[in-house]
C-alpha cells in the first residue's frame, strides 16, 4: 500500500466510518477458508465458527496483513488487541434484519455499560474499536453483503432513526477484500437474494485497555502464538493480562509471574 493509498483509507474511515481494502487474501486462501466454514456449518452454533485461528493455519494470515495492521494501529494504538475471530455465513433468503452498531457485548455500546450520566450519548470523539469483514466470496448488491450508513459513527445518539435506512449503502467488494469499520458505524446484513451462501470472517479489534469478547491470551494455542512472531504478544494481549500476583512478582512483558515465581502460574 502506497502512502497515498494509506491516506485515502484514513480519510474514508474518518469521514465515512469504513473503508474497503482489496487484494488482501489470495483466491486459494479464500477457497480454503470457505471450505473449512462449509465443513463446519453444522457446528457453527456450538463453537465451530469461533477461534478460527486455532482451527486452521489459513486463518493466521488474517491478523498478519501489513495493510490491515497499519490502519488498525493508527487508530487504536501499537498494542491494539485482536478481540475475536469467527465465521459468518448468510444463506439464501437470510439477512435483511436491520441496522445496529457493534461493541454491544463487552464494549462501550453495551446497554448496561451506559451510565446515567452519559445521558444516552455514546463515545464518538475517538475510535475505541474496529471490526473487520473478510470477504471470502464477492460482496454484491444481492448476496447478503453488509450495508453501512456513512458518517453514522459521528452520531452520538444510540437510537437509529428510520431515515438512516435511506442513507445506507451496500458494500460492493471482490473476493479477497476486507472491510474495516469503526464499531460505531451503523450497519447490517442485507438479504441474500441469490441461491448461494455468502461467506465471510469477522475479526474485531480493540484498544488494549478495553475488554475483549475473549481473553485471547488464554484461548490461543501456544503453537499459533509462536507462529505469530514478535507481534503475537500484542495481538493476543499477552502483555495486557491483568496481574494475579502482587505487582513486584509480575512480568508485564510476559503477562505471567516472574521466573522465580513460576510456581504461582495458572494453567
Amino acid at each position: 500500500m502506497t502512502q497515498n493509498d494509506f491516506n485515502d483509507h484514513l480519510e474514508h474511515i474518518k469521514n465515512d466510518g469504513f473503508t474497503i481494502l482489496t487484494d488482501q487474501l489470495t483466491p486459494n486462501e479464500c477457497a480454503e477458508a470457505r471450505s473449512i466454514l462449509e465443513a463446519r456449518y453444522t457446528e457453527k452454533d456450538r463453537g465451530g465458527y469461533e477461534w478460527l485461528f486455532n482451527k486452521h493455519t489459513v486463518f493466521e494470515r488474517f491478523y498478519q496483513l501489513p495493510d490491515l495492521l497499519s490502519l488498525v494501529r493508527y487508530f487504536l494504538g501499537a498494542d491494539a488487541l485482536l478481540s475475536a475471530m469467527y465465521g459468518s455465513v448468510v444463506m439464501p433468503g437470510d439477512g435483511g434484519n436491520g441496522l445496529h452498531s457493534d461493541s454491544g457485548i463487552t464494549g462501550h455500546n453495551r446497554e448496561l455499560s451506559m451510565a446515567q450520566g452519559d445521558e444516552g450519548q455514546r463515545i464518538t470523539s475517538h475510535p475505541l474499536a474496529f471490526n473487520v469483514i473478510f470477504c471470502l466470496t464477492p460482496f454484491t448488491d444481492s448476496n447478503g453483503a453488509t450495508e453501512f450508513v456513512p458518517r453514522s459513527h459521528k452520531i452520538r445518539s444510540l437510537d437509529i432513526p428510520k431515515s438512516a435506512y435511506k442513507r445506507a449503502r451496500t458494500t460492493i467488494a471482490p473476493e479477497g477484500s476486507l472491510v474495516l469499520f469503526n464499531v460505531n458505524t451503523w450497519h447490517g446484513t442485507t438479504r441474500n437474494k441469490t441461491n448461494k451462501p455468502r461467506y465471510a470472517v469477522l475479526s474485531p479489534w480493540r484498544r488494549r485497555w478495553t475488554r475483549c469478547e475473549y481473553e485471547m491470551a488464554r484461548v490461543v494455542h501456544p503453537d499459533v502464538l509462536k507462529r505469530a512472531g514478535e507481534d503475537g504478544t500484542a495481538i493476543f494481549g499477552i502483555q495486557a493480562q491483568e496481574p494475579y500476583t502482587e505487582l513486584w512478582q509480575w512480568d508485564r512483558e510476559q503477562g505471567a509471574p516472574k521466573q522465580e515465581f513460576k510456581y504461582l502460574e495458572r494453567h
